[in-house]
């Protein structure tokens, strides 16, 4: 679970502090600091958040959950992270699905070797 392996990876330092986390999961239901599990439909919980939230949503997640949250075109903003890693072979970036999207390039930032990319999605 994507949750569990941050987690790991933090060491004890608090995961975005003072904000609301939800975390999906089919198995975890327990309720955590500035937070809860849930295994409700999350297309469904996103978007009721976009209804009743003013400003950002943040979502971390992995493929194929991203996925199904292009293909319900919930994302408005996109910030990729590019690691100085070259692989012969792997996952694809984003899978396959059903969604297609135009972005408009925001901004760039440099985090020692690596590079994040921000963009948001192009109103039309």
């Amino acid at each position: 679970m994507t949750y569990d392996e941050v987690i790991g990876l933090l060491k004890g330092e608090p995961l975005y502090l003072k904000k609301q986390k939800i975390i999906f999961s089919r198995t975890r239901t327990d309720e955590i600091q500035e937070g809860y599990f849930t295994a409700q439909d999350p297309i469904k919980v996103i978007g009721d958040l976009k209804q009743q939230v003013q400003g950002y949503i943040w979502i971390v997640c992995g493929g194929k959950f991203l996925t199904h949250l292009m293909e319900a075109n919930l994302l408005d903003e996109y910030w990729i992270q590019i690691a100085p890693v070259l692989l012969g072979s792997g996952k694809r970036l984003f899978s396959k699905g059903d969604y297609q999207q135009r972005l408009t390039f925001v901004d760039s930032t440099t985090m020692g070797e690596m590079v994040e990319l921000h963009y948001r999605k192009k109103m039309e």
